[in-house]
């Protein structure tokens, strides 16, 4: 059985004796006393791909050793909203990085790399985590989770942050927001997501690195540093002031 929090900001999920499920090693709450944790790398070969990736190295497994049903309780370690996505061997899930939280044992997670160009440019890294098996996965995003289901050929434009996942059998590729003035000004980044289908994808309405943006401009600090120009947004005036600066302060 699982429950969620009014707002799906946390999961209470029911073990039976004997059963178990893997979390991230931040996303732990509560549970009764009698479920306890191994940690596990889930093997040498993906203990390598986490090491090249970046990714965190360890999974934990809570199981129930105890001789009645017990309950135990995640949630992101940021803000953000909870939605359980069913793998089966007729469906798996492609998400972005850091969207997991939580699975069944019998549900293999694993990383896949998007070397194209869509995987440079479209916002969501060359990295992205794979959901295979059977059982059930819980993913975390950013505000409000939107799941949109595509028939065969349909297709859906998307902010790149805005993508948390989809399945495997739905299309991805990047396209110019519009002419070049729009992408470069026009305040929606420099390209889009374009996702055709079959199959389901999920949006959040609140990406981390906006929020984190928003959070930041706050600080009385400034830099001239390239480092600090975003383009997932536009460009910005006082972005376009730090290109100048940086241009013509090192061509003196």
């Amino acid at each position: 059985m699982t429950t969620y929090t009014d707002n799906n900001k946390s999961v209470e999920i029911t073990l039976k004796p004997g059963e178990s499920i893997y979390a991230e090693p931040s996303a732990f709450c509560y549970s009764d006393g009698f479920i306890e944790a191994k940690t596990t790398t889930g093997g040498i070969m993906s203990a390598v791909k986490k090491l090249v990736t970046k990714e965190k190295l360890f999974q934990v497994l809570w199981v129930n050793n105890g001789s009645k049903r017990g309950r135990i309780a995640f949630a992101s370690p940021y803000l953000s909203t909870i939605e359980e996505v069913e793998i089966s061997p007729n469906y798996s899930l492609i998400a972005q990085r850091g969207a997991w939280l939580a699975s069944d044992p019998t549900v293999r997670l694993d990383l896949t790399m998007n070397l194209g160009l869509s995987g440079f440019l479209g916002g969501e890294g060359i990295i992205f985590q794979k959901f295979t098996g059977t059982g059930r996965v819980f993913i975390a995003a950013g505000g409000d989770l939107k799941a949109i289901n595509l028939e065969r050929g349909e297709s859906l434009n998307v902010d790149t942050g805005c993508i948390v996942g989809f399945a495997e059998s739905v299309k991805y590729e990047i396209k110019l927001a519009g002419g070049i003035f729009t992408s470069i000004f026009g305040g929606e980044g420099l390209v889009l997501a374009k996702l055709r289908g079959p199959g389901i994808v999920i949006l959040q309405t609140h990406p981390e690195n906006v929020i984190n943006k928003v959070v930041s401009s706050g600080s009385t600090q400034t830099s001239s540093s390239f480092s600090n120009i975003d383009l997932s947004d536009g460009l910005q005036a006082h972005e376009l002031g730090t290109i100048a600066r940086n241009f013509f302060g090192n061509r003196q």
